[in-house]
C-alpha cells in the first residue's frame, strides 16, 4: 500500500515546481568565470559524468516538498514557501557577511538561522524525505498500545469511532503524508540539537590561492558521530577556498590550521565526495578523476537515518519494558 501511494505521489509531482534540496545560493559560491558550476553526476553503471550548468539547473526534484493532492498551488507549496525558503534566505545573508569579511557569527539571530540551515541540509535530501515519509506512514498505520490508550482517554468524544484503528483506516493517506512533512519542521527546528550547535566554537577558514579547490556534494556536511565529544565537529565547504566549522574544542581548529593547505583540502574533499549519493559539485571538470575514484565510497547514515534508528531502538526498549512489567520483572532504569 505504501509503495503504491509513493508511486502515485511521484507521478502527481511531474508538473510541480522545482524544489532545490541543494540551495541555489549555496551552489553559487562555486560559480566559475563563465557563470556556471560543474555538476558531477553518478550514472547507473557507476561512471561519473560532468556537466556544466547554472546552480538553478541542478540539485532539485519537482514537487519534493509538495502537499500532494491539493489543488490550490498556494497551499500545495506552503512547506517550500513558508519554511524552507526563509531558512535559505536568512542563511544566504550570513554567508554574504562571511564572504565580505563582516563578523556576523556572534549575532544570536543569524547564528540561530545558520544552525537551522545546517540542520535542514542534514534532512532535506530526496532520500531523507522519502525515508521520513515512509517510516512516518508505517508508524501511523500501526498504532501501539500507548496511542490507543491516549485516543480513548484524551481524544475520543461521543459520536467518534470507538477504536483508534478505525479512525486511522478511514484517513486519507495523503493527509498522513502532509502530517509527515509538517513533522519535519520541529525536527529541523529541534531546540535540543540547535542549542548544542549554537554553543560550539564557530569560524571560517580560507585556503590560499595555490591550494586545491574544495568540492561539495549532496551530502555536504561533515558531521561527527556525536556533538558532546571533545573532538566533535561540523564542517561545511562554503566555497572553493573556504570552510565553515563549528567545533567543541578549538584543538580541532588548530589541527586544521597547522595542516598543509593541500593536505587539508584533500581531507575535506575526500570526506565530502566519498559520502555523496548522486551529485558532487565544483567549479570545473578538472577533478573528474578524483570524483570518479572516490564518489560514494564511504556513505554514512544520514541524520534522518540515525534518528530513525534511535527511535526504533527506543520503541523496542519501551515494548520490552511493557512486557516485563506485565510479567512482574523490573528492568534497570534508563541511563541518563
Amino acid at each position: 500500500m505504501i509503495d503504491e501511494m509513493m508511486r502515485k505521489m511521484t507521478n502527481d509531482r511531474r508538473n510541480s515546481q522545482k524544489h532545490h534540496y541543494m540551495p541555489v545560493f549555496y551552489l553559487k559560491q562555486w560559480l566559475n568565470k563563465d557563470g556556471q558550476i560543474c555538476e558531477y553526476k553518478r550514472l547507473a553503471n557507476g561512471a561519473v559524468k560532468p556537466r556544466r550548468t547554472h546552480p538553478s539547473g541542478t540539485g532539485y526534484v519537482r514537487g519534493l516538498y509538495d502537499f500532494v493532492g491539493l489543488e490550490d498551488p498556494e497551499l500545495r507549496e506552503a512547506f517550500e514557501r513558508e519554511f524552507l525558503k526563509p531558512v535559505d534566505t536568512r542563511a544566504a545573508e550570513l554567508l554574504q557577511d562571511i564572504n565580505a569579511g563582516r563578523r556576523a557569527m556572534n549575532n544570536p539571530e543569524k547564528r540561530s538561522a545558520w544552525t537551522r540551515f545546517l540542520l535542514s541540509l542534514l534532512m532535506r535530501m530526496p532520500e531523507d524525505i522519502k525515508l521520513h515519509k515512509e517510516r512516518y506512514i508505517q508508524n501511523w498505520l500501526k498504532p501501539n498500545p500507548d496511542r490507543r490508550k491516549y485516543y480513548k482517554s484524551r481524544v475520543w468524544r461521543p459520536g467518534m469511532p470507538q477504536r483508534l484503528d478505525d479512525v486511522l483506516a478511514a484517513m486519507d493517506l495523503q493527509s498522513i503524508e502532509h502530517r509527515a512533512l509538517d513533522a519535519l519542521i520541529p525536527l529541523i527546528n529541534n531546540p535540543r540539537i540547535g542549542e548544542v550547535v549554537i554553543s560550539l566554537h564557530w569560524g571560517s577558514l580560507t585556503l590560499p590561492v595555490g591550494a586545491p579547490a574544495l568540492l561539495t556534494s549532496d551530502r555536504p556536511i561533515l558531521l561527527s558521530d556525536g556533538l558532546e565529544d571533545p573532538n566533535s565537529h561540523i564542517i561545511l565547504p562554503i566555497g572553493p577556498k573556504q570552510i565553515f566549522y563549528a567545533v567543541k574544542d578549538k584543538g580541532v581548529v588548530n589541527f586544521m590550521m597547522v595542516k598543509p593547505p593541500t593536505e587539508l583540502a584533500h581531507i575535506v574533499n575526500m570526506a565530502v565526495v566519498s559520502q555523496a549519493v548522486n551529485y558532487v559539485y565544483g567549479q570545473w571538470d578538472v577533478q573528474l578523476p578524483f570524483v570518479q575514484q572516490y564518489m560514494g565510497t564511504n556513505q554514512r547514515p544520514s541524520l534522518i537515518e540515525r534518528m530513525q534508528q534511535y527511535g526504533s531502538t527506543q520503541e523496542a526498549m519501551e515494548d520490552l519494558r511493557r512486557k516485563a512489567r506485565r510479567r512482574g520483572v523490573r528492568l534497570p532504569a534508563r541511563a541518563g
